[in-house]
């Protein structure tokens, strides 16, 4: 796994992937940034899956995406369908430091609610958990 910065996020896919971009791409920080880096690290004919949540209608410029024939999926994530990802997390397959800037417990949710809503401190995503 690779981290960068979004500024050298497109490099990075460019070195990274062969065909002109990612396979498939998930946007999980709710930016207008990055809902655009997201469908631009695309490959054409890549799958965009977007779970972030937006504060505002996100537009898609079609004539900046002509011929990139993505797929786009939306919606929250099925919190009953999530035993897979859990499991490559916790083994260590998939490293979510890089997106997990705050942690609460569960006594403290409405406090992680507000900071997430707001987008107070740098949030990223708030992992809560077990007090």
């Amino acid at each position: 796994m690779t981290v960068t910065s979004p500024d050298e996020c497109m490099t990075a896919v460019g070195h990274m992937c062969e065909h002109g971009g990612a396979d498939r791409v998930i946007e999980v920080a709710g930016t207008d940034e990055t809902f655009g880096m997201a469908w631009q690290c695309a490959r054409p004919n890549a799958i965009v899956t977007v779970v972030a949540l937006y504060d505002k209608p996100q537009t898609l410029p079609l004539p900046d995406m002509y011929g990139k024939n993505l797929t786009f999926k939306t919606g929250g994530v099925d919190g009953c369908d999530c035993e897979k990802i859990i499991r490559h997390i916790a083994s260590g397959d998939i490293d979510t430091t890089p997106l997990i800037t705050h942690r609460y417990p569960l006594s403290r949710i409405a406090e992680a609610y507000e900071i997430f809503e707001k987008r107070m401190e740098g949030v990223v995503k708030i992992a809560v958990y077990p007090d």
